[in-house]
């Protein structure tokens, strides 16, 4: 068999079916479906044009029926001079000519038509002229005693007014109204095609040096051939996988709380679970069966190697390779590759390029690499999300979503306000993630009784595990935050000391008719860095009341208070700081990580 002439059947790859696309994080799986009638005997099937951000090691092909794979084979071949491509330029460049000399001709009529209102325009104003200086009318007395009127114009010629003239002038304004309106109109008309052959020109003129682009800095054909040998002629089907690069896939959510009951305390939410697609990889994926994935694909068939893990004190100059490591994060990566080399198109569309590049840039820690690239999900369980539906996803580097889920929870609703940064009442829904999809991180629009609230970034989230999400302010719970009041005075006899008092009341309502709200309150207390400063919190009891109010990790009051609907209470918050005589305290906000 293996005598026999070999029989080629040539596809183009953009034609072929795909039947499921898996998108990565930093890339996507694609598999297309390969029909054709197999001659008996070798044959050999050519996948033409490719994509070029393909994976050349991710090949693999799946035979149906009697087929037999022999062999499968990447290649690159360079383009012919007088190939489809450069044949495709000369074909828009023959459709822009034309629409050239289209717009030309229509230029012409034009200014035909221009002409000929200012023409009508020119005799209008002449006749206007010559009807408007005024004339001067005297009177004389003939020999027969007859008065004669004489009618004078200080310009040349006068046009005397007459029933023929003020006929002829009625008919040539009628002219001049019909016939100047219909060219306006018709000038209007053809701008309007001008300016539409205008905006088709440049659409051709942007092909023309995307196409031009493409054969100057990518003069490489990729093609994938299959060898197969068939026992018998006839129909057979096979399935090609291969991975290509510039695509990815980021979680976004639409939180919508809904509040219609009285008691607001419990409700439930519902999370509309939706995955964003985007790529640009030259192939179109229509109508295809979506997968999206958090898992690292692999690449090839061998098991990787596992290298030996050692243990040993860290060296005296380990942390200044360490400060160097951090301020040169990229040193991994070729000067090629990060673009401070010489610019090759090959280089930049290679997909072993494209991952190193990938890979440099997230190790950045302020990479502006978009998030769905550098987002690791190494420390969540690789999870898979079938899309119900078919889906169309156009290489254009536009965002496509779809939806993976439509998630109800129950939620509970609490009020919190930091009176001292803002005078108001924040909603928060707390809700258990009940469902057996891990949330990933991703950004969330919220939507509170059918309102747009904001937009808020969700952390990962698995199943079973109790999440937080702001429904920004609640206008019905007033907060008034009043001025403080200090108190000094000198206490002690040996050791004397200074002891101020500082006493905040802040004012809450609910204004809620028939809803209690449970409000919790922050407020600052110091937190004395030095021993010789002592804080003690007055008001509320912190020992009598451990479950209502508290310091939390921050050292700040945290104040939970019931209000009935339509109750108003004043919060009284009064600490008292002591410090040695002729010292003076400062204030300084700082984070919880100096303390630590």
């Amino acid at each position: 068999m293996s005598c026999e002439k070999l029989r080629t059947h040539i596809v183009g790859a953009r034609s072929l079916p795909t039947k499921s696309v898996i998108v990565y994080g930093d890339r996507a799986e694609v598999k297309r479906i390969v029909k054709c009638d197999l001659n008996e005997g070798r044959n050999e099937l050519i996948i033409q044009n490719v994509s070029s951000v393909i994976e050349r090691q991710s090949l693999r092909v799946d035979g149906g029926g009697a087929a037999i794979i022999q062999d499968v084979r990447y290649q690159e071949l360079p383009l012919d001079t007088g190939d489809n491509e450069n044949g495709k330029v000369r074909e828009l460049e023959e459709q822009r000519s034309d629409l050239e000399t289209e717009k030309a001709s229509l230029d012409d009529e034009l200014n035909i038509l221009k002409k000929r209102v200012e023409v009508l325009e020119g005799v209008a104003t002449q006749i206007s002229r010559n009807i408007s200086p005024s004339a001067s009318t005297s009177e004389s007395t003939d020999t027969n005693g007859i008065r004669v009127s004489s009618c004078s114009s200080s310009n040349n010629p006068a046009f005397v007014l007459s029933e023929n003239t003020v006929s002829n002038l009625t008919n040539f304004l009628d002219f001049y109204g019909q016939t100047a309106g219909d060219l306006k109109a018709e000038i209007r008309k053809k701008t309007k095609e001008a300016n539409c052959l205008l905006e088709k020109i440049d659409h051709l003129e942007r092909e023309i040096d995307r196409l031009r682009c493409g054969l100057e800095y990518d003069r490489v054909r990729r093609n994938i051939s299959i060898v197969v040998d068939a026992e018998t002629a006839g129909p057979s089907e096979l399935h090609v996988s291969y991975q290509v690069y510039c695509a990815n896939w980021k979680p976004t959510y639409d939180i919508r709380v809904n509040t219609t009951n009285d008691n607001e305390q419990d409700s439930s939410i519902m999370i509309c679970y939706y995955g964003v697609i985007e790529q640009n990889t030259g192939e179109d994926w229509n109508a295809t069966e979506l997968v999206l994935s958090t898992a690292t694909p692999s690449v090839g068939g061998c098991v990787p190697t596992l290298p030996t893990l050692a243990a040993g004190f860290r060296s005296k100059s380990g942390r200044l390779k360490n400060g160097l490591s951090r301020r040169k994060p990229n040193s991994a990566a070729s000067d090629e590759d990060m673009g401070f080399g010489s610019f090759d198109y090959n280089d930049f569309t290679d997909a072993a390029a494209l991952q190193r590049l990938t890979a440099a840039a997230a190790a950045q820690p302020n990479s502006d690499l978009d998030y769905s690239i550098a987002a690791s999900y190494e420390q969540l369980p690789s999870t898979c999300f079938a899309i119900a539906h078919p889906a169309t996803i156009v290489s254009d580097g536009s965002e496509h979503k779809v939806m993976i889920a439509e998630l109800a929870m129950d939620a509970k609703f609490i009020h919190e306000t930091v009176p001292a940064r803002a005078a108001a009442a924040y909603m928060t829904a707390i809700a258990t993630n009940t469902s057996s999809l891990p949330l990933l991180p991703g950004s969330a629009a919220v939507y509170f009784n059918n309102s747009f609230v904001s937009k808020v970034h969700l952390k990962s989230i698995l199943p079973g595990e109790e999440f937080c999400c702001s429904l920004g302010v609640d206008p019905s719970v007033k907060v008034e935050y009043k001025a403080a009041t200090c108190f000094h005075e000198q206490i002690g006899f040996v050791s004397k000391c200074i002891l101020q008092t500082h006493d905040q009341a802040v004012l809450v309502r609910n204004a809620k008719v028939n809803q209690a709200v449970q409000l919790t309150v922050r407020e600052h207390i110091p937190k004395a860095v030095d021993e010789k400063i002592k804080v003690c919190v007055l008001t509320p009891d912190l020992r009598t009341m451990k479950t209502e109010a508290y310091l939390n990790e921050d050292n700040n009051l945290e104040w939970t208070v019931p209000l009935k609907p339509g109750e108003q209470r004043e919060l009284h918050i009064k600490w008292s700081i002591e410090y040695p005589l002729h010292q003076t305290v400062t204030y300084k906000q700082v984070q919880r990580s100096l303390y630590i």
